[in-house]
C-alpha cells in the first residue's frame, strides 16, 4: 500500500472518532426548540396576547346592517311619496287653470251668441215693423219722447221672468216685475243683461236701493228705442220714476228730452244701455 494512502486512511479515523453520532446531537436540538417556544410564550403573557381570541358576534352585526338597509328605505319612501304629493298638487293647479279657461272662454262665446241673437230679433222686429208703417217714423225729438220708436207692445203681462245681475243686495219687487213685463213683450230684451242692484251708483234712490234697472243693448241701437218705448207707453202701469238713454233723460211720458252733460265715455253717457228708475 501506497504510504499518501495509509496516511490519508489513518486521519478519516481520526476525524469520524471526533464526531459525536446522530443519536447524541438530536436532543440537543430539541431542548433549543422548547426554550425558544418557552420564551415566546413568556413574551406573549407579558403582552396580555395570551388565550384564543374572542369570537366575533355575527348576530349584532347582522342586526345593525338590517337597521341600517331599513332606515335608508324608510327615507326613499318619504321622497318617493313627497314627490308624488307634489306631482299631483302641480297638477291640480294645472286642471283648475284649464278649467277657468275654458269656462271664460265659453261666457265668452255665449255672450257673442247673445249678442248676435239680439242683433238678429231686433233686425227681424223692425223689419216687421217697417213693413206694417207707411214711412219711417221721425227721430226722437224734445217734443215727443215717443216719436221715432218701435211700436210699443200694448200687453204687460209677464211670461218670463227676467234674470237681473245683483251685487249689492236683492232687486226692488216692482223693478223685478217690471223687468219680467219688458222681457217678455219686447223683442230680443230677453238675451241682454240686465244691470240691477250695485253700490256704486251715484242715485240713492237707484241702483243702491233696488229700483233701478239698466238694459244694456250695447250696439243694438234699435232694441234700446224699442225699450224706451215700451216704457213710455205703459209707464204707469211700469211705475216708471224716469228713463235715460243716449245722454238724454225723461221723466214723464208726456214731456220732453232733457239733454245731460257729457261724462266722457260710451257707457257713462248712456250709448249702450237703457236706464230706468222705478218708483
Amino acid at each position: 500500500m501506497h504510504p499518501r494512502t495509509v496516511l490519508t486512511a489513518l486521519r478519516r479515523s481520526l476525524r469520524s472518532d471526533r464526531r459525536p453520532p446522530a443519536a447524541v446531537r438530536r436532543p440537543a436540538i430539541y431542548l433549543g426548540v422548547a426554550a425558544s417556544g418557552a420564551l415566546v410564550v413568556s413574551v406573549a403573557r407579558q403582552l396580555g396576547l395570551e388565550g384564543a381570541p374572542e369570537p366575533a358576534d355575527v348576530t349584532r352585526d347582522l342586526g345593525q346592517l338590517s337597521g341600517l338597509a331599513a332606515s335608508r328605505s324608510s327615507r326613499e319612501d318619504a321622497r318617493a311619496a313627497a314627490q308624488f304629493a307634489q306631482a299631483a298638487a302641480d297638477q291640480a293647479v294645472l286642471d283648475r287653470q284649464r278649467a277657468e279657461a275654458e269656462a271664460a272662454a265659453r261666457k265668452v262665446a255665449e255672450e257673442a251668441a247673445a249678442r248676435q241673437a239680439a242683433e238678429q230679433a231686433a233686425t227681424q222686429a223692425a223689419a216687421r215693423a217697417a213693413a206694417t208703417k207707411p214711412a219711417p217714423a221721425p227721430a226722437p225729438s224734445a217734443t215727443s219722447p215717443a216719436a221715432g220708436l218701435t211700436q210699443a207692445a200694448r200687453s204687460v203681462a209677464a211670461t218670463v221672468r227676467a234674470r237681473i245681475s245683483n251685487t249689492a243686495g236683492a232687486i226692488n219687487p216692482r223693478a223685478q216685475a217690471a223687468a219680467d213685463a219688458v222681457v217678455s213683450n219686447v223683442p230680443g230684451a230677453a238675451s241682454i243683461t240686465l244691470g240691477g242692484t250695485r253700490a256704486s251708483a251715484a242715485d240713492p234712490g237707484g241702483h243702491p236701493s233696488g229700483l233701478a234697472v239698466d238694459y244694456m243693448v250695447l250696439t243694438n241701437a234699435a232694441l234700446g228705442d224699442a225699450i224706451v218705448a215700451y216704457h213710455v207707453a205703459h209707464w204707469s202701469e211700469l211705475g216708471v220714476e224716469y228713463v235715460i238713454w243716449e245722454q238724454r233723460m225723461l221723466s214723464s211720458p208726456g214731456g220732453s228730452w232733457k239733454q245731460m252733460e257729457n261724462r266722457g265715455g260710451t257707457t257713462a253717457n248712456h250709448f249702450d244701455h237703457v236706464h230706468v228708475n222705478y218708483r
